[in-house]
């Protein structure tokens, strides 16, 4: 959907929020709570929705953190077996 067409019957009636559920999601650490930024694409014709998270946010504790480093070893994200 992040191109503007709906993988799923084709609309090109997407719309994207920068700001769903207050824009985060956590990642909880042993360190803490490390806060990604989210976008969410809704598609009007078959109500089809994304979420998008981002690469890299600051991290609450002032540094920089990436989803691939901190999403495995977290405590309320676990892989799918």
């Amino acid at each position: 959907m992040i191109n503007g067409k709906c993988p799923h019957c084709g609309s090109t009636e997407i719309y994207v929020s920068d700001d769903p559920f207050r824009d985060t999601f956590l990642v909880r650490t042993e360190a803490g709570a490390d806060v990604f930024g989210i976008r969410c694409y809704l598609c009007l014709s078959c109500r089809a929705m994304e979420m998008h998270a981002a690469e890299r946010s600051p991290s609450l504790f002032g540094k920089s953190a990436s989803l691939v480093e901190e999403v495995p070893n977290s405590k309320n994200w676990k892989k799918v077996a």
